[in-house]
């Protein structure tokens, strides 16, 4: 593998910079380059690419949740009862501390994005 090129994913989007706030806050990616069309967020080993896409709803729409994704991209955060504070005031949603579920050394949560994405954060188990 190159040097610097990381392992990654895309997220379409109709409102990049809303979906790069949210992701960038509950990931703990830093920007590394964002111009008219995309934001990239990365870390030294994962980029994520928050890339605009004329045809998706815009902030303001209510988004419906996405279920039937054949991809759900998961990220570590420090604690699940943070993560759910932070992406409700960011426009995501975690589901109740109830449906979490614990394996191999971690505890996860199932949460959709913004754009109705639905995603996973993950804590070390206790």
């Amino acid at each position: 593998m190159a040097a610097n090129i990381r392992p990654g994913a895309v997220i379409f989007t109709g409102s990049r910079e809303r979906l790069a706030r949210f992701y960038e806050a509950m990931t703990g990616l830093a920007v590394r380059f964002t111009d008219d069309g995309i934001t990239v967020l990365g870390s030294e080993t994962f980029e994520l690419v928050i890339h605009s896409l004329a045809a998706e709803p815009a902030a303001g729409t209510p988004p419906v949740v996405r279920e039937d994704s054949y991809i759900k991209p998961f990220f570590p955060v420090r604690s699940l009862a943070e993560a759910l504070e932070h992406a409700v005031a960011l426009g995501g949603r975690l589901r109740p501390p109830n449906e979490e579920w614990e394996a191999r050394g971690f505890r996860a949560c199932e949460a959709s994005d913004p754009d109705g994405n639905v995603i996973q954060f993950r804590e070390e188990a206790p």
